[in-house]
């Protein structure tokens, strides 16, 4: 037993050799100018390195992810090759923890003590901090650049031309490619996350907006500027204090600005995408969350008061409109909200009806509060239809029928105004357009009702 475990260590050791071997042959293939011969290389030798990353010495890795890095940008797969560079930037910058297996000898290298802590559990013993020894990304770090400023140039376009889903992308590739040049720029993520949102893929919106709020992302930036030659011109932090300080600098009027923060923003977005993906729970923990960075933000109050009535804590939500309403009294939105909880029990639908009206007071503007002030009215509306088709044909029920025929006319006689006026404010809303339809009808308004089924139609 003790031979074959030396020749199992052998045949390691060989396997690892001739790794780094075909590894350095891809590389020089590579620094020759002989791409095709270095790519190739690098594919053969590709599986045993993804099967076995730690057992690489660092400068054959560093090596290895040069040339593969290469290799996918010479294909035109940008973002791969972007990701690699990432990874040879951090690998490059260190630092590097190595270790031994007390048993086999074999060493390891990895990038976090919390890698380095599990190969100790497992054996390997004598952590040290290291180096790659390399510096590969400083011959990159050009072509990148240039790369990146080709992508968010034409990502820009592409949001601008409504492109969401390509300008999603090209942002997001923009942001590795700075990532992979060691200066990795958020603001190229932010705009690929927006882009995502906006092209409704919610998923990678999320997925984007929450790595952002994790790694404290608040897209402030600072600029300096001043005036020379009466011109304004930008200045780094370092001119413009040079300048500022010395009286003959040939520039005045030094201005310091700082763009406002999009963290607010961030939880906000990220929120209304959970609750769209019903995943209330996390939402809530999040809404949370941004409430104790931000206690004042109207639309993190307005969201966790959602996520309150979505649980079931309705006494929560109306506590939560109420407290909103107190900091900020021309509140409409949570006037309103708290008209659209009083209308579900008919016993409190004056209450719903005064909450309405005090939102219109303020927002006279309001469609929604109208076409709600109507829907009080008609509540008894489904009750009357569901009498209406209990009926016979005899001549009491007919009477009956009549009667309640009336008593629907008189209803939305009176619920007509309200839709008239939502529809006043917001012609391209469906809902009014069919509650309208249905109030001409029941009131044989046939040239109205005719009028607003060209209006549906037309949409």
């Amino acid at each position: 037993m003790k031979k074959i475990s030396v020749s199992l260590f052998i045949l390691v050791s060989l396997w690892s050799f001739g790794q780094e071997k075909e590894i350095k042959d891809a590389f020089n293939a590579l620094e020759k100018g002989n791409k095709t011969q270095a790519e190739s290389l690098i594919q053969q030798v590709e599986p045993t390195v993804s099967s076995n990353i730690s057992g690489i010495n660092p400068d054959a890795y560093a090596k290895y992810l040069y040339v593969k890095g290469n290799s996918l940008l010479e294909q035109g797969k940008t973002l791969e090759s972007a990701k690699i560079f990432s990874k040879l930037a951090l690998y490059e910058k260190g630092p590097i923890y190595s270790l031994k297996n007390k048993n086999t000898k074999e060493k390891a290298f990895v990038l976090t003590k919390e890698e380095a802590e599990k190969l100790k559990s497992e054996g390997f013993t004598g952590l040290k901090e290291t180096k790659s020894g390399t510096n590969y990304i400083q011959k990159i770090i050009p072509i990148l650049e240039q790369k990146r400023q080709e992508l968010s140039g034409r990502a820009t376009s592409e949001y601008n031309a409504k492109q969401f889903s390509k300008a999603a992308d090209d942002f997001l590739e923009s942001f590795y490619l700075t990532q992979a040049a060691g200066n990795a720029d958020e603001v190229f993520k932010y705009y690929a996350a927006i882009s995502y949102h906006a092209a409704n893929n919610n998923k990678k919106a999320l997925e984007l907006y929450l790595e952002l709020l994790n790694e404290g992302y608040t897209g402030k930036t600072t600029t300096y500027t001043a005036l020379q030659n009466g011109k304004r011109v930008g200045l780094s932090e370092e001119q413009y204090n040079l300048f500022k300080s010395a009286p003959n600098s040939g520039f005045s009027d030094f201005k310091k600005e700082e763009s406002p923060s999009v963290e607010a923003d961030l939880y906000n977005y990220a929120i209304s995408l959970l609750v769209a993906d019903k995943r209330y729970n996390e939402a809530m923990t999040l809404a949370e969350k941004g409430l104790k960075k931000f206690p004042n933000d109207t639309n993190l109050n307005s969201q966790i008061g959602e996520l309150y009535y979505q649980t079931g804590q309705t006494d929560k939500y109306i506590a939560k409109l109420r407290e909103a309403i107190v900091k900020k009294p021309n509140d409409y939105v949570s006037y309103y909200n708290l008209g659209v909880l009083y209308s579900k029990d008919p016993k409190t639908a004056e209450l719903a009806k005064e909450y309405y009206n005090k939102a219109l007071l303020i927002k006279p503007d309001y469609p929604a509060a109208y076409l709600n002030l109507a829907a009080l009215l008609l509540a008894p509306d489904k009750e009357i239809v569901e009498k209406m088709k209990a009926l016979g044909s005899s001549r009491a029920d007919q009477q009956k029928y009549d009667a309640l025929v009336e008593k629907r006319k008189a209803m939305f006689k009176q619920a007509l105004p309200y839709m008239e006026k939502a529809y006043s404010y917001d012609q391209k809303d469906k809902g009014i357009i069919q509650a309208l339809i249905e109030a001409y009808r029941v009131l044989q308004m046939k040239d109205k009702m005719e009028e607003m089924k060209k209006a549906e139609s037309a949409l």
